[in-house]
């Protein structure tokens, strides 16, 4: 008596407890006040059992056993409103009491008949001091009662399975917990009040059967109702029925192995048993694990395991998807139909973290793309609680503006159900599941899984996007190589040709396909000579100017500059090298057209110079053939005139020969000379110019050794420009001086400084006196066209710039305004070799 007691007061507090949480979890919410209500009268017909069980006299025991009867009527009723709360969120409780006004009516009826004498008519109490219940004896009314009950639970019943083929999501999933909690409830009570007391012969249990009833079904619908993530009804019968599957399995093999050790005990007299038990333990401990397999498989038959949703599977498919390396739109519409296909969802929209929020990028293209600010509810929720956030589910509980604002995000993406990608405790991503087909919720298993999923696409996805920037950039870097004007190289460490641009094809007449993987050596001869220098010596090349074939091998001949690098890795390892080279024949061609026209404009400079120098041996002529006829018969007159004449008109003769030769094009030629000797005829040829613009000209030549490699016309075309640029500085009145010295100078040898080096030179200084150059020039004044003049082609320097570079040498400015100018010209001195 005193545990059946102990059961009922149990049962009571905890469904008034269960009542209780579930309102508050939600207070605003009918069903949970609903629940409420039925927890009140299922604690209050508990309370009657337990007033009838320990009642002493007829007369209590009567009013319990009426008062119960009565409570037990209005639970079906209590239910039948939670089933309209749960169908009719939306409903008053005016407009669910209306729709429920025939129920209530019968049950008034009812309960006052369970208070008429007709229906409990007496009570047979049992003997003092012997165990037993109170045993009620009925009357006709109690036919009333039992119709009542049988047609309501009917009803109930009915509405139920009705109602769940009608509604979907998680209001049908309410509604099967529903009927499910009443079918089991019923199940428990009609099992321990009904076969238990038919087995014992006692109606002891009826009590217990009543609690246990009263539990199963509290325990059910609340958490069916107040549960924030929940599994099915299916789900829940499944780990049930595997649970039990697995604890029978292991019983028999428990019972089995310590049937057989018994027998071995017995058999051998060993009284001890230990031996026995553990032996059995060992046996259950190594059957667990294949026993789980085993029960799950027997389960997903029993109830038919292809529309069961299977983790394991869909998480292998996943990891395949994942492991593949691919671009992010093919990542995308392979993980969507995943997920499409695993939790048949009607659609997946997959949203990618941008400047200010979270936009959709899958599908694509998108009309109305769905996009949620930073700021957001929903991103705020994905952040904070790092798991999938169902608007169902937030109908659950207690509304706060937050979540209010959180299930409009979701409804206007038209979405059940969203989860966050994470990476590096980075929200990065968010996927939005829409309804599912059938009107299935997604379940806490479900939930979890798609968690799992997200958390691993978000590797998958930054995966992706490596790979598609790097697609991206290799596409961009061959259309960006294809269209460079200059040709472009990569051997590898092994002579291998690993790249070859259009331009590096058009240059060299070789095809692609016909030099990749080849060896250098199909290259032309200078630029396999500079590739193999550079792979030899792990050092790049600068400004390298070479021919790629001579006349007799080609009908022109093509002029390339090139430079070259070589490549290591991130860890140091050689990668090869790189060339780089530009086809530079139309532009040798268009310099020498310049050079031309340069020299051809400063023959007019140099006209006053020459008609100078022409005027004296034509002065000396002419007084001779003046002469002539008067002094004809002098034979020594005439010899004196035939030698003089013939002098003075070789003179002129190489006057004028200079100047044509130094208005034709030439190209180079580099032979032993002295540099002083050019100076002189320079000076010379400038002297008369400079009387006229009273420009006093100095000369300050004192180095002794000016042997040099050059060409003596070309130098002459640098020298009259360098002269002649410094007149024009000064204008009317001033001073240019002409010096040299012998010096060392640390010429550069490629693109870095330690490759540098230091030789014997001669430096040519020319300063004037002029106006100076602004320092915002000085950078371009050996630029072609630049000229800061009114008039001229800014030629001049660019000219005398190259044929200095001709001869290996440097030139070099240095210029104050308002102070004047002075040009160094470095150049080696023939004992360096460098003719070689």
């Amino acid at each position: 008596m005193i545990l059946i007691t102990l059961l009922l007061i149990l049962a009571i507090v905890v469904n008034l407890g269960l009542g209780t949480t579930v309102y508050l979890t939600n207070r605003a919410r009918k069903a949970n006040q609903s629940y409420l209500v039925a927890t009140i009268f299922m604690s209050l017909w508990l309370s009657a059992n337990l007033i009838i069980l320990h009642s002493t006299s007829a007369h209590l025991a009567h009013i319990g056993i009426d008062a119960a009867s009565a409570l037990s009527v209005c639970i079906p009723t209590t239910f039948q409103l939670l089933r309209l709360t749960i169908k009719f969120p939306e409903y008053s409780w005016r407009s669910v009491l209306t729709r429920c006004h025939k129920q209530i009516l019968f049950n008034i009826i009812t309960v006052a008949v369970c208070f008429t004498p007709s229906f409990s008519q007496s009570v047979i109490l049992p003997e003092p001091g012997e165990p037993g219940l109170v045993q009620p004896v009925y009357g006709p009314a109690f036919l009333v009662f039992l119709v009542y009950m049988l047609s309501s639970i009917a009803v109930l019943g009915c509405g139920v399975f009705k109602d769940r083929k009608q509604i979907r999501g998680t209001q049908r999933l309410e509604l099967e917990f529903l009927l499910f909690a009443c079918l089991a409830g019923l199940s428990v009570g009609i099992f321990l009040g009904t076969v238990v007391s038919l087995i014992s012969k006692s109606y002891n249990s009826i009590p217990i059967a009543n609690s246990a009833s009263v539990f199963t079904v509290s325990i059910i619908v609340a958490y069916g109702i107040a549960m924030h993530k929940i599994l099915t009804v299916s789900t829940l019968l499944r780990r049930f029925t595997a649970y039990a599957l697995i604890t029978v399995y292991l019983s028999v093999v428990y019972f089995i192995t310590a049937s057989i050790m018994r027998f071995a005990c017995e058999a051998l007299e060993i009284s001890m048993t230990f031996p026995i038990h553990l032996t059995s333990a060992l046996a259950v401990a190594f059957s667990m694990l294949p026993a789980r397999s085993r029960m799950q498989k027997a389960t997903d038959l029993l109830f038919g395991g292809t529309n069961y949703f299977n983790v394991q599977d869909t998480v292998r498919k996943a990891s395949d998807i994942f492991q593949s390396v691919t671009t992010i739109t093919s990542l995308l519409d392979h993980f969507s139909n995943l997920l499409v296909s695993a939790f048949g969802t009607e659609r997946v929209i997959i949203l990618t973290a941008t400047d200010g929020g979270y936009k959709q990028q899958y599908p694509y293209p998108l009309d109305n793309a769905v996009f949620f600010s930073e700021n957001s509810a929903l991103v705020g929720m994905l952040e904070r609680n790092r798991d999938p956030v169902c608007a169902e589910s937030l109908l659950r509980i207690r509304e706060t503006s937050e979540i209010h604002d959180t299930i409009k995000n979701l409804k206007s993406s038209d979405a059940n159900i969203a989860t966050g990608v994470f990476s590096k405790s980075k929200l990065n991503g968010i996927v939005l599941f829409g309804t599912r087909h059938k009107g299935r919720i997604y379940d806490k298993t479900e939930q979890d899984a798609i968690q799992i999923l997200c958390n691993q696409f978000a590797v998958a996805f930054e995966n992706a996007q490596l790979y598609t920037e790097m697609q991206d950039s290799k596409i961009r870097n061959e259309i960006m190589l294809d269209q460079l004007v200059s040709g472009v190289i990569v051997a590898s460490p092994d002579r291998k040709i690993t790249l070859f641009n259009h331009e590096a094809q058009r240059i060299t007449g070789i095809v692609e396909s016909e030099a990749i993987g080849q060896n250098i050596d199909i290259l032309p001869k200078a630029i396999a000579m500079a590739l193999e220098e550079t792979l030899e010596d792990k050092t790049g090349l600068r400004n390298i100017d070479a021919s790629l074939y001579s006349p007799e091998v080609r009908e022109e001949s093509v002029s390339i500059r090139m430079g070259s690098a070589f490549l290591f890795g991130h860890d140091d390892k050689p990668m090869g090298a790189l060339l780089v080279f530009t086809d530079t024949t139309e532009l040798k061609g268009l310099e020498e057209q310049v050079r031309r026209s340069d020299q051809l404009s400063s023959v007019g400079t140099l006209a006053a110079g020459m008609a100078h120098e022409i005027k004296n041996p034509l002065v000396t002529i002419k007084t001779f053939t003046q002469l002539l006829p008067k002094r004809y018969d002098d034979e020594d007159f005439r010899q004196e005139f035939s030698s003089l004449v013939a002098h003075e008109v070789s003179r002129i003769d190489g006057i004028v020969n200079e100047l044509l030769s130094f208005s034709k094009p030439a190209k180079p030629h580099l032979v032993p000379m002295k540099l002083q000797h050019t100076i002189d005829q320079i000076l010379k040829l400038t002297h008369e110019q400079m009387v006229q613009s009273n420009i006093q000209l100095k000369n300050k030549c004192t180095a002794e050794n000016d042997m040099i490699f050059g060409d003596a016309k070309l130098l002459s075309q640098a020298l009259i420009n360098l002269n002649l640029n410094a007149a024009e500085a000064i204008g009317e009145g001033g001073t240019i001086t002409v010096g040299t010295l012998n010096c060392t100078y640390r010429f550069a040898n490629g693109d870095s400084p330690e490759h540098a080096k230091t030789k014997h030179c001669i430096r040519l200084q020319i300063t004037d006196t002029g106006k100076g150059i602004e320092r915002k020039d000085l950078q371009k004044i050996f630029d072609p066209f630049f000229t800061s003049k009114s008039e001229g082609t800014g030629m001049g320097l660019s000219v005398a710039h190259g044929i200095i570079n001709e001869h290996h040498g440097v030139i070099e400015v240095e210029s104050e305004p308002g102070l004047g100018t002075t040009f160094y010209v470095y150049i080696p001195l023939l004992e360096e070799g460098i003719a070689s």
